[in-house]
């Protein structure tokens, strides 16, 4: 593969087409017309020899030699970027970059605008964009695609992937204020009259349940799972308008405080207390820019459980 003759900036628009699967997407990502970009990977697959990309039932799909000229471009395009990066001084304020992050369920609904405040405080010209955790966001941050993911604890991370641990939260059951439950603390049997609901993760692994069906399960007992949901919001909704009762973590609570309240469970053997994580890429993980987001998503963690901790006193 001879790259010593080629333009960088053709490279560059390759692994921008590469990524988009467009040539209009990627030109709206460049700024530059859809024309200009055809041109270039037109010029690049002149210099290579090789076809770059093929257009199969109106998509732009890359060849399996597009395939591994990605993997060894993208990186060291990385890299430069990085190394060019690290060689001014880091401003926030100077910046106008996206910067991706997707989440746990459990946390993208508080976390989102809280981090906004912050991001957007801190450099205006930035946009945020955040999106719920899927199968594919540890794949999608090895390529370059995410900036930083929240969530619990993966297992089988690959090596190019760091886990910062960022706080320790709690999970306790939520319902709405007039609950015909009236106390803050239960025994579970006093629950399993009313019907329950939870966030369902098996989208994201097959393997993820209910940590609090398998802990009535393990006692014996049963529980009617009525409602399972990748929608926090319309969880909480319906928290609100039924008797229904599901677990949240604690700063969903607080955050909807005027609706629904917590109750927390004294007789169950696992811990209601949950790690979450921030990855990223190992190779970003000295780089001012992506310090500075991980700090403003521990900001907003300390400050989620100063709140909480408030509201207690």
């Amino acid at each position: 593969m001879k790259l010593n003759k080629v333009d960088l900036n053709l490279l560059k628009i390759f692994v921008t087409v590469y990524q988009e699967r467009s040539l209009r997407k990627a030109s709206e990502k460049l700024f530059v017309t859809t024309p200009a970009v055809s041109q270039s990977i037109k010029k690049l697959k002149e210099s290579l020899g090789e076809e770059l990309f093929v257009l199969s039932n109106k998509q732009f799909l890359p060849t399996p030699y597009s395939d591994s000229l990605y993997q060894k471009v993208f990186p060291l395009l990385e890299g430069l970027a990085m190394a060019i990066e690290e060689g001014k001084q880091f401003d926030p304020c100077q910046i106008n970059e996206e910067f991706h992050v997707e989440c746990n369920p459990h946390v993208l609904p508080w976390l989102t605008p809280e981090l906004y405040l912050l991001l957007s405080q801190q450099s205006p010209g930035s946009t945020l964009v955040t999106h719920t955790i899927s199968k594919h966001s540890i794949e999608r941050l090895q390529q370059g695609l995410v900036d930083v993911v929240v969530h619990f604890e993966v297992e089988n991370l690959p090596s190019d992937i760091i886990a910062v641990p960022i706080a320790t939260l709690t999970f306790v059951l939520a319902v709405r204020k007039n609950h015909p439950y009236k106390g803050t603390n239960a025994n579970i049997d006093e629950l399993l009259e009313y019907p329950f609901a939870h966030v369902d993760m098996a989208y994201l692994d097959p393997n993820k349940h209910s940590r609090l069906e398998e802990e009535v399960t393990k006692q014996g007992k049963s529980m009617a799972i009525s409602l399972r949901t990748t929608s926090l919001s319309g969880l909480i909704e319906t928290i609100k308008q039924t008797d229904i009762i599901a677990p949240c973590m604690q700063p969903v609570v607080e955050r909807y405080k005027n609706d629904i309240r917590a109750v927390f469970v004294d007789d169950l053997e696992q811990p209601a207390l949950v790690e979450v994580y921030a990855f990223l890429n190992k190779k970003n993980q000295h780089a001012a820019k992506f310090m500075w987001l991980l700090d403003l998503i521990d900001t907003v963690m300390a400050n989620s459980k100063a709140a909480i901790k408030d509201a207690a006193t």
